[in-house]
């Protein structure tokens, strides 16, 4: 049911996006060109899926719509093995039932929105000393 099959990877920030296809396709575009490791999931099993496989996931990006369950929901249920991870709601109104920590980016976004937005809720990277 995996969209694509993970491919390991030392480089970038590991990044679950859940996502009807239109969005998904260039919200993945953009983040895998500045960087960032994507994995693509196109319904809620998907990204259950990969987030049960990844244990490094550092952010889930959802839509409201596309994830075939309610996205409140999935949201807790990845959290059950994934308590801190930062979750980032991409629709036109913020969700009943979602976490508090959850923004929603309008699906209007600009290139610089979403990647600010994306920055500000990554964990800070461990900064290991060159010896």
């Amino acid at each position: 049911m995996l969209a694509q099959r993970p491919v390991p990877s030392n480089r970038g920030r590991r990044i679950v996006i859940c996502d009807y296809n239109a969005l998904l396709q260039s919200v993945t575009g953009l983040l895998r060109m500045s960087g960032y490791c994507v994995f693509q999931a196109y319904d809620a099993t998907a990204a259950r899926e990969l987030c049960g496989q990844l244990p490094d996931i550092e952010m889930l990006i959802l839509n409201t719509t596309g994830t075939g369950v309610d996205s409140a929901t999935l949201v807790r249920e990845i959290r059950e093995r994934h308590p801190t991870l930062p979750v980032l709601h991409i629709g036109n109104r913020e969700l009943d039932g979602m976490a508090d920590d959850v923004p929603t980016l309008a699906e209007s976004f600009t290139a610089q929105q979403l990647l600010t937005t994306v920055a500000g809720l990554m964990p800070a990277q461990e900064q290991h000393p060159v010896e």
